[in-house]
């Protein structure tokens, strides 16, 4: 009996001081980045039998972290398995428990599988004060209690849970610090079969489970602010309801499970009263979610949604292939404080917005996850912007979606603007030009993960009024060429591709009683721009403006006062735009000039010419080609070659910002002269002028195989 005594003495010493010196820390806590267990005092009195106060413990598996905490835990280890490599703890009654799971960005890698490593048993942990628990966001406090049981061998063995249960009464519930739920009951009973981690690693483990959930709770309203730069989301104090009753085996819901949710809604600006929205779950072979809140007098909102899901499992590590299981219809009618979601869904790019509120109305068809035809949307009034090329329209727009038959079928919008202004994005105070029926059509692959890839955009209007001409001036780039004044109209149509680029278009500008001046020169009259943009290349940045023409008439040149009016044309046969640094326009163009007037003007005084050279004034027509290169704040003419039956011209044009300088030639039957200008310096040439002019450099390459002016230097 001595003996016993002393033993026992022996151990109430070396238990006690194990249990509350840092000797249990170096014990338990060899590997802190995956477990750490604390406590405040700990006695044992009987072998096996530990008592320990404000106990901790926090784990670290993977990407999830869990904490447990209690106030008091009791619990009694079997000694026998012990010498079996194995720690059990048949019992094991802990008060003031919470509970915390959180996912986090660092990991700690699981081990590989194995089965050399220790067995830790708990056959059963019970608690009848828990107080809290936490998963991620979600947070439940309230009056629970629990038994779970779990076995884990260590060093990548397997795991079990036993047969566990938890229940919670008169708690609440609140996500991400919203109150959800209020005086919720709930019981739950899960267990999962003995398994190696890599046969069902993370969420895998789900389709294990094995579970029963049943819920009664009454539901807070919700309220969403959006009158603000950041939507407020918060819980509002109107009763609604949520039960709850459903099973889990192998990851399937089991016939006659159902679920009803009941929750008042406050959103939108203000976040007024929309009624109360019911969502309804039921399972028999298959699996049917009904949505409905029933539309209130004046007010912009009401849902009518009817899903069936093909069979009842549950995807929990792809969620999205519930939506490939459904089919059915989704009908409503809500006011949102941003409807750029809905652009957003055909373009890449924001070139496309619809900026504000608007009221959408859906009435949304689908089968096997996928929109079919006869689903439409609708929004009748929006403010939409719309960016091309550097250019805003804007305007409010009415909108018509549809989705028409096909293969694969195709989802269209049709935006329409009866009224809209233009304007260059860089400056929002400039306004170009201000139209009527501006027509955005957009249309794609009608399956939703698909539709932006291939979208087709047209962008379509007439006859836009242009307040100002000289609002154009920024286009131009240069000093040498300005337009002073006039008014005119403009039309336009382009396709674009989803990242709002212009593929090929054609625009139409018109301008009467416009003033210029060009070269030096105050040049007035009407205008007629055709543009075209054949086709480009996005990679290169690379641009075909082949076939577009510019179209003087009625001009007058203040040089040439009191001769008759002067009228030109130039086609672009080659054209090309390089928009990658410099920005560079290459031309080869085809010159139809009623005279030769404005560009001997350009030269000279008329004064300044030999007399004979007046005589070229009236020799008709005349009809020249030129190549021309633009970049900002610099326009090159070169090859210039003017031809009829009484003239011969040969010109070469330098225009960088306030300063022209070029060489001309002119030759009437056998008289001859040329000018070098620059600046407001003119040098004559009249003794063999021509072989002067040969001579002089050339300021662009001959045009290249691919029909644009090469580089030069």
């Amino acid at each position: 009996m001595r003996l016993l005594l002393i033993m026992y003495a022996a151990y109430l010493l070396a238990g006690n001081i194990f249990l509350n010196t840092p000797l249990f820390d170096q014990v338990t806590n060899r590997k802190p980045h995956k477990f750490v267990m604390t406590t405040g005092p700990a006695l044992t009195l009987l072998p096996g039998h530990v008592v320990a106060w404000n106990v901790r413990l926090r784990g670290h598996v993977n990407h999830t972290v869990y904490v447990l905490r209690a106030d008091r835990a009791s619990a009694r280890l079997a000694v026998l398995p012990l010498f079996r490599r194995e720690v059990r703890v048949p019992w094991l009654q802990a008060t003031g428990v919470s509970a915390e799971i959180s996912r986090v960005a660092e990991a700690v890698p699981s081990p590989p599988r194995g089965d050399q490593g220790w067995t830790l048993r708990f056959d059963a942990i019970h608690s009848d004060s828990i107080r809290s628990a936490r998963l991620g966001k979600l947070l439940i406090i309230g009056q629970g209690k629990g038994t779970v049981g779990f076995l884990k061998q260590l060093r990548g063995g397997p795991s079990q849970l036993f047969d566990s249960t938890l229940s919670f009464s008169a708690a609440d519930t609140s996500y991400d610090g919203v109150q959800l739920l209020g005086d919720m009951d709930l019981s739950a009973r899960f267990s999962y079969p003995r398994h190696y981690r890599d046969q069902a690693p993370g969420l895998a483990k789900l389709k294990l489970l094995r579970g029963q959930l049943d819920i009664d709770a009454r539901s807070q309203g919700l309220r969403m602010d959006t009158d603000a730069r950041t939507p407020r989301i918060s819980s509002a104090p109107v009763p609604g309801h949520l039960q709850v009753a459903v099973h889990l085996l192998d990851g399937q819901l089991q016939p006659g499970d159902h679920a009803l949710w009941q929750v008042p809604l406050y959103l939108g600006d203000g976040a007024p009263a929309r009624g109360v929205l019911a969502l309804q779950l039921n399972v028999a072979n298959d699996m049917r979610v009904q949505a409905r809140l029933p539309p209130r007098p004046g007010s912009a909102s009401g849902i009518d949604a009817d899903l069936h899901v093909r069979g009842r499992d549950i995807p929990f590590q792809q969620p999205a292939e519930l939506l490939e299981r459904s089919s059915g219809r989704v009908r409503g009618e809500w006011t949102f404080t941003s409807l750029n979601w809905i652009p957003a869904l055909f373009v890449r790019k924001p070139w496309l917005q619809l900026d504000g509120g608007g009221t959408l109305q859906a009435d949304l068809r689908l089968r096997n996850g996928e929109l079919i035809e006869g689903s439409t949307i609708d929004i009748p009034s929006a403010e939409a912007v719309a960016e091309i090329a550097g250019v805003q329209l804007a305007g409010t727009a009415s909108a018509h979606g549809e989705l028409k038959a096909g293969h694969p079928s195709q989802a269209q919008l049709a935006i329409r603007l009866p009224r809209f202004t233009a304007r260059p994005s860089d400056a929002s105070d400039v306004r170009l030009f201000d139209g009527q029926d501006l027509a955005v059509d957009l249309s794609g692959d009608g399956q939703l993960q698909a539709l932006r890839k291939g979208v087709r955009a047209r962008v379509r209007f007439s006859q836009a009024s242009i307040p100002d001409l000289a609002a154009y001036n920024r286009y131009l780039g240069t000093s040498q060429v300005r337009l002073l004044r006039g008014s005119g109209h403009l039309s336009g149509d382009a396709t674009l591709d989803t990242d709002g680029r212009v593929g090929h278009g054609t625009a139409r500008l018109q301008g009467r009683n416009a003033s210029a001046k060009v070269a030096g020169l105050d040049m007035g009259g009407d205008v007629e721009v055709n543009a075209t943009l054949r086709r480009g290349d996005f990679n290169q940045r690379h641009f075909d403006l082949s076939g577009s023409t510019v179209e003087l008439r009625n001009v007058q040149v203040a040089a040439t006062q009191g001769s008759p009016a002067w009228k030109g044309r130039a086609t672009f046969t080659r054209g090309r735009i390089d928009a990658k640094p410099p920005f560079q326009i290459d031309a080869v163009a085809d010159l139809a000039l009623s005279d030769a007037r404005p560009l001997l003007a350009v030269f000279a005084e008329r004064t300044d010419y030999p007399r004979w050279t007046l005589s070229l004034l009236d020799s008709g027509q005349v009809d020249a080609q030129a190549r021309l290169r633009w970049r900002p704040g610099r326009l090159l003419v070169d090859g210039l070659h003017a031809e009829n039956d009484r003239l011969s011209l040969r010109a070469r044009l330098d225009l960088l910002e306030q300063r022209k300088r070029g060489d001309l030639y002119l030759r009437w039957g056998l008289l001859g002269a040329a000018i070098e200008l620059d600046g407001d310096q003119r040098q004559w040439h009249l003794a063999k002028a021509r072989e002067w002019f040969d001579q002089r450099p050339s300021l662009l390459p001959t045009t290249g195989t691919d029909g644009s002016a090469g580089s030069s230097d």
